[in-house]
């Protein structure tokens, strides 16, 4: 099921280049400051092409900024207003500003819907090439290589005629591209390199590393790894250095599909991750989505199929949220290849229909190939040879398969002329260090000390530097997330304290209206009295997690009598165990000491207690317990209530988890297990629970011991 997975990096290469083209072509004259609010209809007619102007110079400017949705509102004011004055210069820019944010927003099919009966208008007009191009990349991100190749034809021979060079260079790169599609190796080498060679020769940084991007994916297609890897680090080395955000994002995720395929998962989860941090920072949206759903293919490798299909529904949300059709199809490709290999036929065959439907209604001849293929495929798998069949026919019918020998001369050819040009390069080297070693050898001595020196320096500031950056990268992720957890606390507390006090200021209306009877008003004293307690707990849990984030509590361990701080629990939560009529059980011999901290204990002891009774009903018991060995000692509280779910168990010690109201509709703050967790680490301790649902629950905490322990005696409450 590999082809759907090589068809992104087509997409994403030819989505690079042509925001590479674009930004080539942009115009570098400031934006005007307009008024973007609707006007009356009688001021429409004095707009004239200045105005025009103002709107795509603007729009250039925000999509420079990657301001995709405000840009594309500019643009097409722009190309209504220059249509009806027809102002032909005016609409072909918004036209070619238009063309670059759909390729952006990967949906080619609505380039070639503005721009093929179209393109004709523009001829003779500075733009022309520029929209050939973005209608070439378009088709070709379609899988129509055919009109694709007519077209870079085309708009390459009228650029040499306007001597557009950066223009020959970028349209012969894309030719490189589309022969690579077409499975015409020896056609694509020969592009690249013609296009490296003339890049080269005018020092075109930008337009070199394009080139040496899809160099490192031709040659990683065909198992080339040491050659790829080298193209791409250094494609990767010079975007970095003239800081290239966007080209940063193709180099990386080149270099993450390479990783993955030399099954190096850690170095290409690495590089995933960096698409990630530079998408997010520049507000790449589509880049986000890919990077996404990379790494879902990339634990789909490692065999993590739930964390591969909650990214596939990750990267699946944001291609919905922002319109992204060529989303639709991959990840859903991608969910359909994890039920696949988890033997789900059924959801597989649903997923891959549906991806089916998308490639054709985009007419994506690749994309409708590979689908065809996994649909085949999983139907074989699923042992359903006849519905396998159709889908075997229509992709025998679309494959044309590439000559083995043809790609053999090709990668020949490939190492000939890198030979020739590493050859040249050595050649330069030797007599460049022929004239150094001619030049005085004082200099050449002092000229080496002070290169030392500063290169000492360079990397010990560097290295100061990357400290610093460090220091602040994680003081800002602290930071971000106390004030999460700060809202979040504020947000539960407000919910959970307004509903009882609400409660208790109707009983005492009751009470002060003399509408309660003696009993009556005896039973609302004892609800009061049971829900002022909850609620002290309540706040005391607030305070005490509150605390735990700031790094405000140590533990002050000393020796503690356990059997004392148990007492005092279970009278806190007397009113509790009365209510219910549970019993308690407490085997704490009187001479059992650990080393702990008091308070932090009682904490702890009082929230596990409180949490029993909530999920008991009316005649069960709580049994305490503990267990020594030679230097632990081991406090176990087990309850017969009600259980706690499985899948809810992994998350029981975290904030703000809320198993299950209690069983007379207790609720929770969502904070007292994780304070227990995080006072029992701070005293050097544990906490865990062994709970079957309908068979009770028992926490179990272990301490470091103090003194030996006599016997037990069953202390009933």
């Amino acid at each position: 099921m590999g082809p759907c997975i090589s068809s992104l990096k087509v997409i994403i290469c030819s989505s690079l280049l042509a925001a590479v083209i674009f930004f080539l072509w942009i115009d570098d004259s400031p934006a005007a400051v307009t008024d973007n609010n609707q006007v009356p209809d009688q001021e429409i007619a004095v707009r004239d092409t200045s105005y025009i102007r103002e709107l795509n110079e603007k729009a250039s400017d925000l999509l420079d900024r990657n301001e995709f949705e405000e840009a594309r509102a500019l643009l097409e004011e722009a190309l209504d207003l220059a249509r009806l004055l027809n102002d032909i210069d005016g609409e072909a820019f918004a036209a070619n500003g238009l063309a670059y944010y759909y390729i952006e927003r990967g949906q080619p099919d609505s380039v070639i819907t503005l721009l093929e009966d179209n393109l004709s208008n523009y001829s003779n007009t500075e733009y022309e090439v520029r929209l050939g191009n973005q209608l070439a990349n378009a088709h070709n991100m379609l899988g129509n290589y055919q009109r694709g190749l007519e077209l870079y034809y085309q708009m390459r021979e009228l650029a040499e005629e306007r001597d557009e060079t950066r223009m020959v260079i970028g349209i012969t790169q894309n030719l490189g591209t589309n022969y690579k599609s077409l499975g015409d190796i020896p056609a694509a080498l020969d592009n690249y390199l013609y296009s490296l060679e003339m890049a080269e020769e005018i020092s075109d940084t930008l337009i070199i590393a394009v080139v040496l991007d899809n160099l490192g994916t031709l040659n990683k297609s065909d198992g080339n790894y040491d050659i790829a890897e080298d193209y791409l680090n250094q494609a990767l080395e010079m975007n970095l250095r003239i800081g290239n955000m966007g080209n940063q994002i193709t180099n990386h995720m080149s270099l993450g599909s390479l990783y993955k395929e030399k099954g190096m998962f850690e170095e290409s989860q690495e590089h995933y991750n960096r698409v990630l941090e530079i998408a997010e920072s520049i507000g790449n949206t589509l880049a986000q989505i890919q990077a996404i759903y990379n790494i879902g293919m990339l634990n789909k490798d490692m065999r993590e199929h739930d964390r591969a299909l909650e990214l596939f529904e990750q990267s699946l949300e944001l291609s919905r949220k922002n319109n992204i059709h060529i989303g639709y199809y991959f990840n859903q490709q991608g969910m359909a290849g994890v039920y696949a290999e988890l033997g789900n036929y059924e959801r597989a065959i649903e997923l891959y229909e549906a991806a089916l439907e998308i490639a054709e209604e985009v007419n994506a001849t690749d994309m409708v190939r590979g689908t065809l293929e996994d649909l085949y495929q999983t139907y074989e798998s699923a042992g359903d040879t006849i519905g396998a069949f159709p889908y075997l026919k229509r992709y025998a019918v679309l494959t044309d398969s590439l000559s083995r020998t043809n790609r053999e001369e090709a990668l020949a050819r490939q190492e000939a002329l890198l030979g020739l040009r590493t050859e040249r390069e050595n050649r330069a080297l030797l007599e460049e260090n022929l004239q150094i070693q001619q030049t005085n050898t004082l200099i050449a001595t002092i000229l080496l000390v002070v290169i030392v020196i500063a290169l000492v320096s360079v990397l010990f500031l560097l290295q100061k530097k990357r400290k610093a950056n460090e220091i602040l990268r994680k003081q800002s992720l602290e930071l971000s997330d106390v004030n999460e957890m700060k809202d979040k606390l504020l947000s539960v507390l407000a919910h959970d304290l307004r509903t009882p006090l609400s409660n208790l200021q109707g009983v005492v209306y009751m009470i002060r209206e003399n509408v309660l009877d003696k009993d009556d008003a005896e039973r609302a004293l004892s609800h009061i009295d049971a829900q002022l307690q909850q609620d002290i707990n309540t706040l005391t849990n607030y305070l005490q997690w509150a605390k735990t984030q700031k790094n405000g509590i140590q533990a002050d361990l000393q020796t503690i009598s356990i059997s004392d701080l148990v007492k005092n629990a279970l009278f806190e939560i007397k009113r509790g165990l009365d209510n219910k009529n549970v019993s308690v059980e407490n085997y704490i011999p009187e001479d059992t000491y650990a080393f702990a901290d008091k308070q932090m204990m009682m904490v702890i002891l009082r929230n596990l207690l409180s949490n029993a009774v909530k999920f008991v009903d009316e005649g069960d018991s709580i049994t305490i317990d503990s267990q020594e060995t030679e230097s632990s000692l081991q406090i176990s509280i087990h309850d017969t209530g009600s259980g706690i779910p499985k899948e809810k168990q992994k998350h029981l010690f975290e904030a703000f988890e809320y198993v299950k109201s209690g069983t007379s509709g207790e609720k929770g703050t969502g904070l007292g297990l994780s304070i227990c967790k995080n006072f029992t680490e701070e005293q050097g301790g544990t906490i865990s629970v062994d709970s079957k649902p309908g068979e009770g629950t028992t926490f179990t905490i272990s301490l470091q011991k103090a003194t030996e322990k006599k016997s037990k005696v069953a202390e009933t409450v």
